[in-house]
């Protein structure tokens, strides 16, 4: 990836309005001019002097069109948005402002005299004592120019907490997933080390497994995303590990509906709500335990469900470790457009469904499907 390089103040600035917009603002601002004098002349019933109402319109927005850029760029050298040394900048554009409408007019009645278009003749003393009847213009494009720079402003900084809030939500989901898999790890190894006293094979099968398992996460570490096919993938591997230790007490049942498996939902988001109805809904009781896994796609929604016939609880409102990390990954990813529920009474086991919204992973290059 392309790293972006930080702005200097040697990096050049955009400018604040693109050339050929200012052109045509002026063009069509010189039009408006060159129609209001015929519409006035024409209910009047005087004759229109096209060398002054056109020419001297097109060359007024040629001018100033020629003038805007130095307009904002004086806007942005002595930036009035700023308060520090604010009487100084003032009067740097008092001083402007007459300069720039001076020379428009010098130029504006030199030009107009030349084709003889200027009633009365080229007087400098008139052009000098009238100029500041055109101030108004340059305080006119100096309000645009911080109007426009108060908009890029603005947009800069929605840009800046866009991506603070993408970083912030990247950042809590990597801590999430960094709480899960040293839980999982440590508790696969107290698993194969209690098996190395009974029966080696399984245990140096179950390292196996877990190092296949642990191959995967961290293929996949950057992920905050994966299909349900390949969350399935690693909660297999897991049972695994668990059925390896308890060959003879646990029994999976997978029902997943075909065209499920391309859904996207977050990294390691089953493997510790299975681990959790093992760990706490099944090994304390005795004799087989049974668990069931299901998905389906319901409207807009992927619905999953793990399903144990543990010895469950009363207390339906009670959140552990795992549920809560669930619940606080699901919320950082999808906001309120999610939901938990907990199933369970004594003697039933525990029932956790979740309801997600049911987004396809699209093929490389093309983009996410929401159904």
């Amino acid at each position: 990836m392309r790293a972006e390089q930080p702005f200097s103040a040697t990096t050049p600035r955009p400018p604040l309005v693109a050339g050929p917009v200012i052109a045509l603002a002026w063009l069509l601002f010189s039009g408006f001019m060159v129609l209001l004098i015929f519409g006035q002349n024409l209910s009047a019933g005087t004759p229109t002097d096209w060398r002054e109402a056109l020419g001297g319109r097109l060359l007024h927005g040629l001018i100033w069109g020629l003038l805007t850029p130095v307009v904002f760029a004086l806007a942005a050298r002595f930036d009035l948005t700023e308060r520090r040394r604010w009487l100084p900048k003032l009067l740097a554009h008092a001083a402007a402002s007459y300069g720039l409408t001076l020379a428009y007019r010098l130029v504006y009645a030199g030009a107009m005299d030349a084709v003889g278009a200027l009633p009365g003749g080229f007087s400098l003393a008139s052009v000098v004592a009238n100029a500041n009847n055109w101030v108004p213009i340059y305080w006119m494009l100096l309000c645009i120019a911080y109007a426009v720079q108060y908009r890029e402003r603005f947009r800069e900084g929605q840009l800046r907490a866009a991506q603070l809030e993408t970083q912030l939500v990247q950042a809590q989901l990597q801590a999430l997933k960094m709480q899960l898999q040293p839980h999982f790890l440590f508790n696969s190894l107290n698993a194969v080390s209690a098996l190395m006293s009974a029966d080696v094979k399984a245990a140096r099968r179950m390292l196996a497994q877990l190092s296949q398992f642990l191959r995967l996460v961290l293929d996949g570490a950057d992920a905050h995303e994966v299909t349900l096919a390949q969350e399935l993938h690693l909660t297999r591997l897991y049972l695994e590990i668990e059925q390896t230790r308890f060959p003879d007490r646990l029994v999976v049942a997978y029902d997943v509906t075909p065209g499920t498996e391309g859904a996207l939902l977050p990294a390691l988001l089953l493997q510790p709500v299975v681990e959790n109805a093992v760990r706490h809904g099944l090994a304390p009781q005795a004799g087989a335990g049974e668990l069931a896994i299901s998905a389906r796609q319901q409207g807009g929604r992927l619905l999953v469900q793990v399903q144990d016939n543990g010895r469950g609880t009363t207390n339906t409102a009670a959140r552990g470790i795992g549920l809560r990390n669930l619940e606080s990954r699901l919320a950082t990813r999808y906001g309120p457009d999610y939901a938990v529920t907990v199933d369970t009474a004594p003697g039933q086991g525990y029932c956790l469904r979740l309801s997600l919204p049911f987004v396809a992973a699209a093929p490389a290059g093309q983009s996410l499907v929401t159904a």
